[in-house]
């Protein structure tokens, strides 16, 4: 195909179809007459690329190949891209994104939690053609996971995307509400009355069980939104999901929480020495092991004398550029203080979430969070179902 046709060039008659590991032979010659050296393979792989336990899609137009994925099963839940080859540089995003999305999509149905790709590593200010590669897997939602150096100084990054949720396990994070929950007030925080009522179709019809509920928006496990504290600031249906469904990491104390504890500076620098720098847009929660007390609620609310977050490690925490904090106590600030914590986060934007249970029990380093709050429009707090997701097993 010439530079000519692929400027008339119909992407919606691009066909895309699993073909059989022996005629990849005869896929790559077809193609090589005006394949760069980054976008092609050496002979000496095509052996290895025909073998028949090699899973291949092949994207075509007008019975003309214009380029091939091969991809092969790494563990029971993974499967790795071996090979990307495109015929034309300037097909490598449209022809390059259809092979992604049939493998994709192949690796959902049969099973599979994951993909892994090996690229050329970045470097900084490096524009060649072999990092086009990098960029075009990594604006496909492939992240960087371990990097390694090969001959003549250069890196290759194994990349990694996460297809399904097959491989995690579900943890909930949330405490059930009901009238004898600890919480601020001395007055039952949560009530509710529930009554039957008849079908409307006729005398016979099912009965309804309806409730009416009346309750402190700041109750159970619960998020605060920045218009808790700022007039005019994010409210609790302004939050974007973005924030709400992302990365998790756990910062656990409980070995030395007591009552009057205050997480430091420290308690987050020794969390990354273990597990690595907190990631851009993570949600964190500190666990202090104050969750254990939720059934006996003069127990949890203790005089209002619980563990809590000091100033200078929220302070830690925000330059991480993380979207929320959590903690498994009635507040991450402590009772009688001016609210310092709060005022911090909730002044730049973030958001809080109190009450949160059972966060001992996910991967502190390596946690997925859904945080989803009743959307209450202008809401300033909102209780919620707060989920995490931890994998069930290593990658590899």
């Amino acid at each position: 195909m010439n530079a000519d046709s692929l400027t008339q060039l119909d992407l919606n008659k691009i066909s895309i179809n699993k073909v059989d590991p022996r005629l990849v032979k005869d896929i790559v010659r077809t193609m090589r007459q005006n394949m760069p050296h980054w976008l092609s393979s050496s002979d000496k792989i095509l052996p290895e690329l025909s073998a028949p336990s090699r899973i291949v899609f092949a994207a075509s137009y007008d019975n003309e190949y214009l380029g091939l994925i091969a991809i092969s099963s790494i563990t029971s839940h993974n499967l790795h891209i071996d090979y990307l080859m495109i015929s034309q540089p300037n097909l490598l995003l449209p022809v390059g994104k259809k092979l992604l999305y049939a493998t994709e999509k192949y690796c959902l149905e049969a099973g599979f939690a994951s993909l892994t790709i090996e690229t050329i590593s970045p470097k900084k200010n490096e524009a060649s053609d072999e990092f086009k590669i990098f960029h075009f897997f990594e604006k496909a939602g492939y992240k960087p996971l371990v990097e390694y150096p090969q001959a003549n100084n250069i890196s290759v990054m194994l990349m990694h995307k996460v297809i399904s949720l097959n491989d995690f396990t579900f943890i909930d994070l949330t405490h059930s509400i009901s009238s004898d929950v600890p919480h601020w007030g001395l007055d039952a925080g949560f009530k509710y009355n529930a009554r039957y009522i008849q079908s409307n179709v006729s005398n016979d019809g099912v009965k309804f069980r309806v409730q009416r509920l009346e309750m402190s928006a700041g109750i159970g496990t619960h998020l605060d939104a920045p218009s808790h504290c700022f007039e005019n600031a994010p409210s609790v249906s302004d939050i974007p999901l973005q924030s709400l469904i992302t990365t998790c990491r756990v910062i656990d104390v409980s070995n030395k929480a007591h009552d009057l504890y205050s997480v430091t500076p420290d308690d987050v620098l020794q969390f990354e020495a273990e597990f690595g720098r907190i990631p851009k847009s993570s949600f964190v929660i500190i666990y202090t092991g104050w969750d254990e007390r939720w059934t006996q609620p003069e127990k949890y609310r203790n005089e209002k004398i619980f563990p809590n977050i000091s100033v200078e490690a929220a302070e830690i925490l925000l330059s991480r550029d993380i979207v929320g904090l959590g903690i498994d106590t009635l507040s991450p600030d402590a009772f009688g203080s001016n609210f310092p914590v709060h005022e911090l986060i909730l002044g730049a934007g973030k958001f809080i979430v109190e009450n949160v249970a059972n966060a001992h029990q996910l991967d502190p380093g390596d946690a997925y969070v859904f945080a989803l709050p009743i959307k209450v429009a202008d809401g300033t707090e909102a209780p919620m179902r707060l989920v995490g997701l931890k994998r069930k097993r290593i990658l590899f």
